[in-house]
């Protein structure tokens, strides 16, 4: 069997999912076609599939303000889309959804806060061009609701700016002790920032985030953060496309992948407490990059760096950040100088940047010491 496979919006999160996929494809012993278009509207479908092809198309990085219009065309085009974490009920004809279980995710970091607590809480780093950020923005509206606050004042959204939205959140910081951030790249920022203006985390603010990312677990503070599963993810996407290219039907799947907290030093490693009883809310659209913010690059680029990196690498990460020299990092870790010279220079190509000291700036306010 073939999959058809289109990427939209990339990011390391779609990254993950197309590497699980992939592995999913080939342990079932399907084939992958990964769609090269520089947009989904220059695709030849009709040449594309076969005349006895059910028409399906794995769609990665949709965002909420392109979504009708693509939905729409896949539909003109008798193209059912398989769309990989998106949320929203949308016109355009029929379509199936593989997502995280977000709602889960935001009742179990609730009941964790609360649990601890923690009774004034801010949601940060908001994309509103982000289809999984806005169900976390319209559960967060609830509880704030339910709670008898307004309903947006205690949101920080980020227009493509972590600078910006930083400042915002700065003037309140002292209204809160607690964070909920949109995801491990907002929450590392935030910290970040608040270090270099005096703040303590966990001390004077809990942060908890959405994620799965290396930083996430190695930095310092380790982050309290759902676990975002992009893997399972890719894997669902999988099934799923095989469970309809054998349907005779046009049915529509909804499926959703489980949350799970783990709890870091970002909270002071409180354990988990009691449930917390969620309601509905609105969602709510600006046509915004997240991914164009230089801080949230920078971000990206040390994850993507550590994504590639063994143990021996983490130990010579370590050796760098501590001052140590190559002659002592390499007695350390029972390697030659020339295999931790090597692996140096290799790794400031993986993290973009061309030299040891440029290497220590990135990884330095963000990686967890030993």
């Amino acid at each position: 069997m073939r999959i058809c496979i289109f990427v939209g919006d990339r990011s390391p999160w779609t990254e993950q999912a197309i590497r699980a996929a992939g592995a999913e494809i080939t342990r079932k012993r399907y084939t992958a076609e990964i769609l090269t278009n520089e947009s989904v509207y220059a695709v030849d479908f009709d040449r594309l599939y076969g005349a006895d092809e059910k028409r399906l198309l794995l769609y990665l990085g949709a965002t909420r303000a392109e979504a009708p219009a693509l939905l729409s065309h896949l539909a003109a085009n008798h193209v059912h889309g398989i769309l990989l974490n998106f949320e929203g009920s949308l016109p355009g004809g029929r379509y199936s959804k593989i997502l995280l279980d977000y709602h889960d995710g935001m009742e179990k970091i609730l009941a964790y806060l609360i649990g601890c607590g923690k009774s004034s809480i801010a949601l940060y780093g908001v994309n509103p061009n982000s289809p999984t950020d806005m169900l976390k923005n319209a559960d967060f509206e609830a509880y704030l609701r339910a709670h008898g606050r307004h309903p947006t004042r205690d949101i920080y959204y980020n227009y493509a700016s972590l600078s910006g939205c930083f400042d915002r959140f700065f003037e309140h910081r002292g209204d809160y002790d607690a964070v909920i951030c949109a995801n491990d790249i907002v929450a590392l920022a935030l910290i970040e920032g608040l270090r270099a203006r005096g703040g303590r985390v966990p001390e004077d603010l809990f942060v908890v985030s959405f994620g799965s990312t290396v930083l996430g677990e190695r930095a310092s503070p380790s982050l309290t953060r759902v676990g975002v599963d992009h893997e399972a993810l890719g894997v669902q996407a999988v099934l799923a496309y095989a469970f309809l290219s054998k349907d005779p039907g046009d049915v529509s799947l909804n499926l959703k992948v489980n949350a799970t907290l783990h709890v870091g030093d970002s909270t002071a490693g409180m354990p988990a407490r009691e449930k917390y009883d969620r309601t509905e809310a609105e969602e709510a659209i600006p046509d915004v990059n997240f991914y164009e913010d230089p801080v949230t690059r920078r971000i990206f680029d040390a994850e993507n760096l550590l994504r590639a990196c063994d143990e021996l690498d983490f130990g010579i990460l370590y050796g760098i950040l501590d001052g140590k020299t190559y002659p002592a990092i390499a007695e350390a870790l029972y390697a030659s100088e020339n295999v931790i010279s090597y692996r140096i220079k290799r790794m400031c190509r993986l993290g973009g940047v061309a030299k040891k000291s440029e290497l220590v700036a990135l990884i330095s306010p963000l990686l967890r010491g030993k």
